[in-house]
C-alpha cells in the first residue's frame, strides 16, 4: 500500500481498469471526468470522483505531492492542446509526479522500420501533433516546476470491450495481406501494468515506449479476431481502395508503419506483458466479455 494520492485525470476505459488495481492495492485513489455519465458509472463501482471540465476553468483538486496519472484526450482538431495547458495553469501546488498517456503516432510514418524512444518524433497526422504539443507541454511545465514527468507512448489498445467485433459483424472489410506494415498494440491489463510502474519509476528516463512487441498487421489482427470470435473472416481490399472508406482517425492507423521498440520499458520499468502472446489476449478478452455478459 502506498498513502500517496494517485488522481486519474480522464479516467475511462484505461483509467477505470487502473483505478480498480490500484484501489485493490489500498491506494488513494481520486477519478476526474467530464461527464455526468461517467462520474454516475464510476461512483457505482465505488471509484471517488469528481467531475471537471478542462474546456472551461478545471475544477480545483489536492495538487501537492499527489501522482496525477493523465489520460485526458486532446481536442478533435488543430495541432496543439489547449486542454492540458489548461489543466497545467490550474495546477497550485507541486505534485510529486505527472504520468502522461500519449501516442506512438508521434514518431510518424517509419516504412516499417524501428523507432525507440531516442528517435525524432515526426507526426503526420494533426491528432499525433496534438499529441506532441501536450507532451512538450508537461516536459516544459516538469522542469519549471520541479515535477518528474513520465510520457507514456502508447500503440492501440486492445482488451474487454475494445475489440472490433461490430465492424467484424457488420462485414466491414480490411486491408489484403501485405498491404500494411507491421502493427503495435498493448492490451489494457498491460498498458495498467505500465502505468504503475511508472508511477513509481525513479529512474532516469522520461519517455518510453509501451507495447506487446507483437508487430501483427492490422489486417491479421482483424483476422484473428474473427477466427477466435467464431465470426467469418473480414473481405479483404486493396489498400487504395479500402483508404476512401474509412475515417481519417483509421485512415493514420493503416498508412503509417513503423515497428515499436519496448526495450526500454521492459528494462527500466520491468515490465514484462503478460499478453505478449496476441491470441492469448484475444482469447482472454472475448472470455470476460462472455463472463460480463
Amino acid at each position: 500500500m502506498d498513502d500517496i494520492p494517485i488522481i486519474i485525470a480522464g479516467c475511462g476505459y484505461t483509467g477505470r481498469r487502473l483505478a480498480t488495481r490500484c484501489m485493490a492495492s489500498g491506494n488513494v485513489v481520486l477519478a476526474l471526468v467530464r461527464s455526468r455519465s461517467s462520474l454516475d458509472s464510476l461512483e457505482s463501482g465505488g471509484v471517488p470522483v469528481v467531475q471537471t471540465d478542462l474546456d472551461e476553468t478545471p475544477r480545483p483538486t489536492p495538487d501537492q505531492g499527489v501522482r496525477y496519472v493523465y489520460m485526458v484526450p486532446p481536442p478533435t482538431s488543430g495541432d496543439t492542446d489547449p486542454r492540458i495547458a489548461r489543466w497545467l495553469t490550474a495546477i497550485s501546488g507541486t505534485p510529486e509526479r505527472i504520468v502522461y498517456l500519449s501516442t506512438t503516432g508521434v514518431y510518424g510514418d517509419r516504412g516499417g522500420q524501428t523507432v525507440d524512444e531516442d528517435t525524432p518524433p515526426r507526426p503526420v497526422s494533426d491528432r499525433a501533433r496534438r499529441r506532441l504539443d501536450a507532451e512538450s507541454r508537461l516536459l516544459d511545465f516538469g522542469a519549471s516546476r520541479g515535477v518528474r514527468i513520465v510520457i507514456l507512448r502508447v500503440p492501440g489498445i486492445y482488451g474487454p470491450g475494445r475489440l472490433p467485433l461490430q465492424r467484424l459483424q457488420s462485414g466491414q472489410p480490411v486491408p489484403r495481406d501485405g498491404d500494411t506494415g507491421p502493427g503495435n498494440r498493448i492490451h489494457v491489463d498491460d498498458l495498467v501494468s505500465a502505468c504503475l510502474a511508472s508511477i513509481n519509476y525513479d529512474g532516469v528516463h522520461q519517455v518510453f515506449n509501451v507495447g506487446d512487441g507483437n508487430d501483427t498487421s492490422m489486417g491479421e489482427y482483424f483476422r484473428v479476431v474473427a477466427r477466435l470470435a467464431g465470426l467469418s473472416a473480414p473481405t479483404q481490399l486493396p489498400l487504395d481502395i479500402l483508404l476512401k472508406e474509412v475515417s481519417p482517425a483509421m485512415r493514420s492507423f493503416l498508412t503509417e508503419s513503423r515497428w515499436v521498440d519496448v526495450s526500454r520499458m521492459r528494462k527500466e520499468l520491468r515490465v514484462a506483458p503478460k499478453y505478449e502472446d496476441l491470441e492469448a489476449g484475444i482469447r482472454d478478452s472475448l472470455e470476460e466479455e462472455r463472463r460480463a455478459g
